[in-house]
C-alpha cells in the first residue's frame, strides 16, 4: 500500500519512524496538518523497522522528497527485507513558490521512560525560518520506535557519538562495545568519511544504525565490506557537507 502525505504536512505517519529531512526553500507558511492515525499493536514482540531513500522527483513526488517503507522484523535479523514491507508512505518537498518544507530529525532514544528497551525518537515539524535545520521551536509532534523485550532477540553492540570539524578526520567517543573491535575514521571528501575496522564482522547478521546531527538534513550509512563502513553526510539534497557533532552511531551484531 501506498500513501502520499501532503505537500505541507505536519502531522505524523503510521509507525512514525526514520532518518530524514528535506531540504530547505523559501515560501509561504503551510497550512496546519491533519490528526494523525494510531498505529496498530505489533504482533509476538517483534521489532519495528523503517528504511529511506531520497525519492527523485516524479510522479510520487513532485519536488522530490524521501520514501519510508515500514514493516514488522518477521525473521528478527534487524533489516527490513523487502518482503516485509507493509507500507510506503512519502514526504515530499514543497513547491517553493506556496509554501514551507517538512522536515524530520531522529536520534537514539536510551533506555528509560520512553522506551524501556531504547529505540529511536522521531521529530516532525515545518521548517518556519527556511534554515534546512528543524529547530527546537518548530517540532510540531514527537514519536518514539521502540526495541521490542530484550529477550526476543539477542546481539552485540558497538555505540558511539562521532564529530568532525575543518578537513580533519571524524573523531568518536565509544559508549559501548561489545563486539570488540576498534574502528579509525577517515574523511575521504566533503561530507565524505570511511570508517576501517581492525577486524571483520559478519556483515550478513549486523545492522548499522545512526542519527542525523541538528547542522545536517540527511545522513546515509552503509556497510561496505566485513571492515568498512561508509557514511554521507548532507546539507539539501546531493549537498555533502562537513562540520558536524555527536552523531550517534551503533552497529549490531546479532547472533
Amino acid at each position: 500500500m501506498k500513501k502520499h502525505l501532503p505537500l505541507k504536512f505536519t502531522s505524523l505517519f503510521l509507525f512514525l519512524l526514520t532518518l530524514i529531512a528535506c531540504s530547505s526553500e523559501d515560501g509561504t507558511n503551510g497550512l496546519d496538518g491533519r490528526d494523525g492515525i494510531d498505529g496498530l499493536d505489533g504482533e509476538n514482540g517483534l521489532n519495528s523497522l523503517v528504511n529511506t531513500a531520497v525519492e527523485d522527483p516524479g510522479t510520487n513526488c513532485a519536488n522530490g522528497g524521501f520514501r519510508l517503507d515500514f514493516g514488522l522484523d518477521i525473521n528478527s535479523n534487524g533489516t527490513l527485507e523487502a518482503s516485509e514491507v507493509t507500507s510506503s508512505q512519502y514526504v515530499c518537498n514543497t513547491e517553493s513558490s506556496t509554501g514551507l518544507n517538512s522536515l524530520i530529525n531522529t536520534e537514539i532514544e536510551l533506555p528509560g521512560e520512553n522506551c524501556s528497551n531504547g529505540g529511536y525518537k522521531l521529530d516532525v515539524g515545518l521548517d518556519s525560518n527556511s534554515n534546512g535545520t528543524l529547530d527546537n521551536d518548530e517540532v510540531t509532534t514527537s514519536e518514539y520506535l521502540c526495541n521490542g523485550d530484550a529477550s526476543d532477540f539477542s546481539y552485540q553492540s558497538y555505540a558511539s557519538l562521532i564529530s568532525q570539524s575543518g578537513t580533519n578526520d571524524p573523531t568518536e567517543q565509544v559508549l559501548e562495545n561489545n563486539i570488540n573491535i576498534t574502528i579509525t575514521w577517515t574523511r575521504e571528501a566533503q561530507g565524505i568519511y570511511t570508517g576501517t575496522l581492525d577486524s571483520p564482522i559478519d556483515i550478513s547478521k549486523t545492522v548499522i544504525f545512526f542519527s542525523t546531527p541538528t547542522t545536517h538534513t540527511s545522513v546515509r550509512g552503509t556497510l561496505e565490506s566485513t571492515t568498512e563502513i561508509r557514511l554521507e553526510l548532507q546539507n539539501g539534497i546531493n549537498v555533502f557537507a562537513d562540520n558536524f557533532d555527536n552523531l550517534s552511531f551503533e552497529l549490531r551484531e546479532y547472533e
